[in-house]
């Protein structure tokens, strides 16, 4: 995605945990006006599965593609 979905309802990053031994994974986003909305509207989507629901920011993600991360690194493993 490299389009905002909304110029005034922030977009928030959703992040599981399905059990508590595991890592937390991303599994989307929702867009909502406050953390409370975004908490609601990822609980509607993932209460089922999820042990630990996160919730970030998009804006306050560092997002970075695949080649991206290669040119950082300078070297590829």
């Amino acid at each position: 995605m490299t389009e905002p979905r909304g110029e005034t309802t922030p977009e928030w990053e959703v992040f599981l945990r399905e059990e508590p031994s595991e890592s937390l994974r991303h599994v989307g986003s929702v867009s909502a006006p406050s953390a409370t909305v975004a908490r609601e509207q990822a609980a509607d989507l993932f209460d089922w599965t999820a042990h630990t629901l996160w919730l970030c920011r998009a804006e306050d993600v560092a997002r970075f593609t695949e080649r991206e991360l290669g040119e950082a690194g300078g070297e590829h493993r």
